[in-house]
């Protein structure tokens, strides 16, 4: 039966920690900001709880100190993680994953020095001082004003008063006591652990849902969102955006006869040459070797045709490029940035596709 509750504390490590990385985006793309802090602490927190449970299963199976040794430290290390990232995302002195590791490093070292009963009691503590510290972190502002923290600050406290009930049966009634075996059991703590660890990963991805990224420059998703911006502004001002979809179809034989930098820079003087032959543009690659130009649409889609080829073409002598690839184009208009993450999104998923009518 305590096996069957320890697959189940792996089964919510393994979710909370999947949830949270999906959430996050794919890698490569979203780097930096809140929600990347968030992702980085929590998502270490899962794994630490899914290294716990594991280390459950070896101890239950026979792994004896070791098991055991590995399975309190992490244990401290995911609520610890919880703290850490909490004081990270409230812009507060970043002393919680030092704090936590150095605990997480003791909590190891002391599983081999006393008994172990000690031992699980000392961890006790430690989950406890954890959790009330997480829980004062996430009720804290700014991060009380977001949605998901309430979740979270929940599941904390009721984990900590769990645990600040079992280290005062297990230090006053003893831990082979019928009290303990009743209310406090491993067995109990295991489904208590996993029903935890559902809980913040819920709360977890809320929050992080309302967090901003603060993608690197050069990245898609710093394009994608300077050309959400983009598009707002020209919303605003003319209440339409006309999009121009523009590709190289040999992007490909230039990467393999070439290089990829070659071929990489070769976008960025599409890029370049959509800037100089529409004034007023915006122009980025939110998907591979595809470049979005957003304008107003006061220029025919024929002359902005022959203004970017002409310019691309003008631009290839500056790069040491003896032949002038061609260049195909797709014109769309939206009517709200929601439609352009639509279309940004469909070539992310299938790049060069024209699965998204012409507007």
């Amino acid at each position: 039966m305590v096996v069957l509750d320890l697959l189940a504390a792996i089964a919510a490590a393994s979710v909370a920690g999947a949830a949270l990385f999906l959430a996050h985006g794919r890698h490569g793309d979203d780097r930096g900001g809140p929600r990347a802090e968030l992702v980085r602490y929590m998502g270490v927190a899962a794994i630490s709880a899914l290294a716990c449970s594991l280390a459950n299963v070896a101890e239950v199976a026979g792994g004896g100190t070791f098991a055991a040794a590995v399975g309190n430290a992490t244990n401290v290390v995911t609520v610890g993680l919880a703290w850490a990232g909490a004081r990270r995302l409230n812009a507060r002195r970043g002393i919680g994953a030092a704090t936590t590791g150095a605990v997480g490093i003791l909590m190891l070292a002391v599983t081999f020095v006393v008994p172990l009963d000690e031992a699980t009691l000392i961890k006790t503590a430690g989950l406890v001082i954890f959790a009330a510290l997480a829980s004062v972190e996430f009720a804290r502002r700014p991060l009380s004003d977001l949605s998901g923290t309430r979740v979270l600050v929940a599941t904390l406290v009721v984990f900590g008063a769990f645990n600040l009930y079992r280290l005062v049966v297990g230090t006053v009634a003893g831990m082979s006591s019928a009290l303990w075996q009743h209310t406090t059991s491993t067995q109990i703590a295991t489904i208590l652990s996993a029903l935890a660890i559902v809980g913040m990963g819920f709360g977890s991805v809320r929050l992080g849902r309302q967090l901003d990224d603060d993608p690197s420059p050069g990245t898609r998703a710093h394009d994608r969102r300077h050309l959400r911006q983009a598009a707002d502004d020209l919303l605003r001002a003319y209440g339409r955006v006309h999009v121009a979809v523009v590709r190289i179809p040999e992007i490909d034989l230039i990467r393999a006869a070439h290089s990829s930098g070659r071929a990489e820079e070769m976008i960025t003087v599409l890029v370049d040459a959509a800037h100089e032959a529409l004034p007023g543009s915006a122009a980025g690659v939110p998907a591979r070797d595809t470049v979005f130009v957003l304008h107003s649409g006061s220029t025919p889609r024929t002359e902005v045709e022959a203004g970017v080829r002409r310019t691309f073409a003008g631009q290839m002598p500056l790069i040491d490029y003896t032949d002038t690839p061609d260049l195909t184009f797709e014109h769309h208009a939206v009517a709200d940035a929601h439609d352009l993450s639509l279309l940004m999104e469909s070539r992310r998923l299938r790049p060069g596709s024209g699965a998204v009518p012409h507007a």
